[in-house]
């Protein structure tokens, strides 16, 4: 462990010879600077701090622990909204590399990585103001990677949290379905899940197999190469009722009962992804309003309304995803690779479906997914939070054009 360490010495010599790679041109006014500050060396001041950070975790000096500071409350927002796996240090990373080694008029090629890094990283932003405050402030780098270390603290807890929440949770739907599972699902004991049990592997079997084929079910078993359980195929608990069109494939993709009510469980209460099964369309006729006092008495608030979240988010959708096929196998802890299957990649395909659509076909479908999503979640009344009007296209506009 000692040949791991890295002496003041090094950090200093480290600080001597990186810094002028880092120091972006004086006349460079990068458009993705965030209020940079007067001192163009704050990027290398992070990484450096990063690194003694790393040798204090290396000798095992106590990190942060109070569980009621801000940043772990904040940082809850981060693996449900910004990212499943990145830490916040090479989310800010990926910044300070593009301000700080880039002049306007350079024309960089990005990998896929990066870009979906950078990406990230905007959404972070998005989601977690506090770090723009951060960046942009003069704050000493220990202490702004000791922020980061309870971001990071905090983004995984709540994922911790909801896993455990999920474990229970999927229990009591599979053992309530009909006809119900035989032998029950445990609700603490997860290795009776997964492609141990029918229920489960029904809906954890890739599309592109069939559970019911007794070859199919064999091979999965047998870890057999021609029915390899992976990312790169679809979870047949994505779809509605299971069913997949392999001539109209995304045909009920994102629609899985399992997964509407594995979203609603974590981001708006357990009690709403129980009122109703999401499988079930909406009625014709909208339900009359009550009054926000009749019946009932909010002592609390939702996730959802704690992260400002209005309307179903495409990296909460994934989010979920994850969460539920973890609850569904036979994982007895958190692990980003399960078997063969990679949640990280499985994450990223079904972001890059929402977030980056090939065609403007595609586009058209991706945004009617999500207003199905929003009526699902959030209702009916709520339509012009989740798909506001052109304000433009309307009468209004119409005329105040035709009086000018």
């Amino acid at each position: 462990m000692t040949e791991l360490l890295i002496s003041k010495f090094d950090l200093q010599k480290l600080d001597r010879t990186v810094i002028p790679h880092f120091i972006p041109h004086p006349m460079s006014q990068s458009p993705h600077n965030i209020n940079a500050p007067d001192d163009h060396n704050t990027a290398l001041k992070r990484r450096i701090a990063a690194l003694e950070d790393q040798n204090a975790e290396l000798r095992g000096e106590s990190g942060p622990k109070s569980r009621g500071d801000p940043y772990l409350m904040t940082g809850r927002a981060i693996r449900r909204l910004v990212s499943l796996t990145d830490r916040i240090e090479d989310l800010v990373g990926e910044y300070d590399r593009r301000t700080s080694m880039y002049d306007d008029d350079d024309d960089p090629q990005y990998t896929e990585e990066e870009e979906r890094t950078y990406q990230s990283f905007q959404q972070l932003l998005r989601w977690v103001p506090t770090v723009r405050g951060l960046i942009s402030s003069q704050t000493d780098g220990h202490q702004l990677n000791i922020a980061y270390q309870k971001l990071n603290q905090g983004a995984d807890s709540a994922r911790g949290d909801d896993a455990a929440s999920m474990k229970l949770a999927v229990a009591s739907w599979l053992n309530e379905s009909s006809p119900p599972p035989n032998p029950p699902i445990h609700s603490r004991d997860k290795t009776g899940r997964g492609f141990y049990n029918d229920v489960t592997a029904k809906l954890l079997c890739p599309v592109d197999f069939n559970w019911a084929d007794t070859v199919a079910k064999e091979g999965i078993r047998n870890y057999e190469p021609n029915f390899q359980v992976t990312a790169h195929s679809w979870p047949s608990f994505l779809y509605k009722d299971g069913e997949y069109d392999r001539d109209d494939p995304t045909k009920g993709l994102f629609k899985g009962s399992f997964l509407v009510r594995t979203f609603k469980h974590i981001f708006t209460s357990p009690s709403s992804a129980a009122d109703a099964r999401p499988d079930e369309e909406l009625p014709l006729e909208p339900l009359p309003k009550r009054s926000r006092t009749q019946g009932e008495c909010r002592t609390r608030s939702d996730v959802a309304t704690l992260l400002g979240m209005r309307s179903v988010q495409p990296r909460a959708i994934a989010y979920s995803a994850v969460q539920l096929r973890f609850a569904l196998s036979s994982c007895g802890s958190w692990r980003n690779v399960d078997d063969d299957f990679e949640h990280d990649q499985f994450y990223v395909y079904i972001v890059d479906y929402f977030e980056n659509p090939p065609t403007p076909t595609a586009k058209a479908s991706v945004d009617a997914l999500l207003v199905w999503w929003n009526r699902k979640v959030f209702g009916p009344h709520s339509v012009s939070t989740y798909s506001p009007q052109v304000a433009a296209h309307y009468s209004v506009a119409n005329t105040s054009a035709k009086h000018h």
